[in-house]
């Protein structure tokens, strides 16, 4: 029982670390973009600030929980290709450091998503509303200018990359959401975000 404490609380302060850097590291476009585009701006720390408000049982909405799941797996993949994508900027030997914290994060981002994905069917409405909220997002990113800073050379691939992951990730997470709470590495961690007494498991 202390362990799964520890283990908790560990999570609980990486992610608000996440989300505290995340914000930070957006401050500058943030206070540069106008109001009504304010919210499509911090992706990563947002969508990791909903994803606590879910894992601490703040909102319990499976369709609520199944939006902030696509937008960390979605975001958090997002992030790597673009390191990934530019490896000369991201990771030469000065950004080294920061590059692999970030690869991992993201990664990490990535993979808690899928601890809140609703064992049970949604609606089909449902995985339309999302499909369309993250093209939306895209659309904003990529032709209204809330994308954040990414290498020039690289904005075109990831701009079809993005509309791409909106798509595969909200069908993928839709389609195959049993088989994915079933993934022993998912339970384990549901298990740590104290879903177990919740009746949360699948």
């Amino acid at each position: 029982m202390e362990t799964k404490k520890t283990l908790f609380t560990l999570f609980f302060l990486l992610n608000v670390a996440a989300i505290l850097v995340g914000f930070g590291y957006y401050y500058d476009q943030l206070s540069q973009t106008s109001l009504p585009l304010l919210f499509f701006v911090p992706d990563c720390p947002l969508y990791v600030l909903l994803f606590l408000l879910v894992v601490l049982g703040q909102v319990k909405k499976d369709a609520f929980s199944f939006l902030v799941s696509v937008g960390m797996v979605k975001y958090g993949l997002w992030t790597v290709l673009v390191l990934l994508l530019n490896p000369g900027v991201y990771f030469s030997p000065e950004n080294l450091l920061v590059g692999i914290v970030f690869l991992f994060g993201h990664l990490g981002m990535a993979f808690e998503g899928l601890i809140i994905l609703p064992k049970k069917k949604l609606a089909a409405s449902i995985f339309a509303l999302v499909l369309l909220w993250f093209m939306f997002n895209d659309f904003t990113d990529y032709f209204l200018s809330t994308a954040p800073p990414i290498p020039q050379q690289s904005f075109a691939t990831m701009r079809d990359l993005s509309f791409t992951l909106s798509v595969a990730v909200t069908s993928v997470l839709f389609f195959f959401s049993k088989q994915i709470c079933a993934l022993l590495p998912v339970l384990e961690l549901r298990k740590i975000a104290g879903f177990e007494k919740r009746g949360l498991l699948a």
